[in-house]
């Protein structure tokens, strides 16, 4: 496991958003903790966790702010150190003043995510955990949140260390089977039964994975079609905003715009496209290469025609690449011509006018239909990130690669190697062995203050 090198000086942040507000919070962590605010406040925190008032001075003796502020003691608090919180009046410069003072008192700007990091490193919370926090705050729906919250409470953790506890009673007897197998011999029909038990729960887990993560980030829905056809309008319409130009001028939208909508509480993450056809623009040529990449990731994707020109050969061009994936054919622009021709084999079909928003709800009536299968049965599995699958992917491999060696009649000392593996993976997911790297890729997400 590397080794953790953070230092372990005292860090101070703002934890409120920027702007003005009633309130504004300043958060320090640290073994100086007290020592600094009861500098600025000329009062001494004589009982932990009680919220006390007074005057918060800069180093000339001026009064900055009329503020509460409170104490948290090491191990309880949310960094497992020495806290404090400043409660003041809110707006930009009086916080940064306060900010600004506990720095010069001696704490130090926190980084990203460094409160939450220090919880993790301090053992007040797993990885799981400090993924949920982080969902908590960017959660854009209220399932989003609700997984997050389990998650924080520990139903994904739980879950993961009972698995943790049966790989390790499994490799206890086939140590024991290795080591006294003359005096004491376990079946190997039980062993495989144990290891069984363990893969059917993961792939049950896995199979509801994505479905978590599409709850937890959202669905895509990528708009792609031809130039002009109404792509940018259609997407400010959704939108119930200006986010793209609108022009008539073909291969206006060279890369991808993006924006978020909830419709019927299903979150989508909407892409608005290039508009595909043969050119030989270079700069168009890869917009055209993105918005293909993008409709080929998209869990949705609205393939949008026009009624004033008909099929064409472009649209039959784009229809070639989408034709596998989970689309929905929509003919814009039906308040100026008729030339539609049904390409669905479900009928599915959708007439529309972007300018003028008729047949919209038709429209958000089937990409809720579209998108419900994604997210359904998404709270079985408490599965919130695409590292959370790629490590239980890792140990299902591994268990499966078991119960293949324990069927063939390995010996059972590779049968361990397996088995171990499996626990190496879970501990990644956990925490319980990790790097500087890993760390530094999850709390940078994270605000400064958090």
């Amino acid at each position: 496991m590397a080794v953790e090198t953070a230092q372990r000086d005292t860090i101070v942040a703002i934890a409120t958003p920027p702007g003005t507000g009633a309130i504004g919070i300043v958060r320090m962590s640290g073994e100086r903790s007290w020592e600094i605010i009861q500098k600025c406040v000329r009062k001494s925190i004589y009982n932990e966790r009680r919220i006390l008032y007074g005057n918060f001075y800069d180093s000339d003796g001026n009064v900055v702010d009329e503020v509460l502020f409170v104490g948290f003691k090491a191990p309880k608090s949310y960094t497992g150190e020495d806290m404090v919180e400043v409660y003041c009046h809110g707006g930009v410069i009086v916080t940064q003043k306060i900010l600004d003072e506990l720095i010069r008192q001696g704490a130090r700007l926190a980084k990203n995510g460094e409160f939450t990091r220090r919880a993790f490193l301090n053992g007040k919370i797993d990885l799981i955990k400090a993924e949920s926090i982080l969902q908590i705050i960017e959660a854009k729906s209220e399932e989003s949140l609700r997984l997050a919250i389990d998650n924080l409470k520990g139903k994904l953790s739980e879950e993961i260390n009972r698995v943790r506890n049966s790989l390790i009673n499994i490799l206890s007897k086939i140590e024991v089977s290795i080591d006294y197998g003359d005096d004491i011999e376990i079946p190997r029909d039980e062993i495989m039964k144990d290891i069984a038990d363990v893969e059917h729960f993961l792939s049950d887990k896995l199979a509801h994975a994505d479905k978590g993560i599409h709850i937890s980030t959202g669905v895509t829905l990528a708009i792609i079609g031809k130039p002009n056809v109404g792509k940018s309008t259609l997407l400010n319409r959704l939108l119930l905003e200006d986010r793209a130009i609108v022009t008539d001028i073909p291969g206006t939208t060279r890369d991808i715009i993006k924006g978020e909508i909830k419709i019927q509480g299903i979150h989508f993450v909407i892409s608005d496209t290039a508009g595909i056809r043969h050119t030989d623009d270079f700069v168009e040529k890869i917009g055209i290469e993105r918005a293909i990449k993008e409709a080929s990731q998209a869990d949705v994707v609205i393939f949008l025609l026009d009624a004033t020109t008909g099929f064409t050969k472009d649209d039959q061009y784009i229809l070639d690449i989408i034709k596998d994936s989970n689309f929905i054919p929509v003919w814009n622009k039906i308040d100026s011509g008729n030339k539609v021709i049904k390409i669905s084999k479900n009928n599915e079909d959708i007439l529309l006018s972007a300018s003028s928003g008729v047949g919209l709800r038709e429209l958000e009536a089937k990409l809720v239909e579209k998108a419900q299968p994604l997210v359904a049965d998404g709270q079985l599995s408490h599965i919130t990130s695409k590292r959370q699958i790629e490590h239980l992917k890792l140990v299902n491999e591994n268990v499966v690669k078991a119960m293949r060696a324990l069927s063939e009649n390995y010996p059972l000392d590779i049968i361990s190697i397996d088995i171990r593996n499996a626990l190496s993976e879970l501990d990644k997911l956990l925490g319980r062995n990790f790097t500087d790297d890993l760390l530094e890729n999850i709390f940078s997400n994270f605000c400064v203050g958090k």
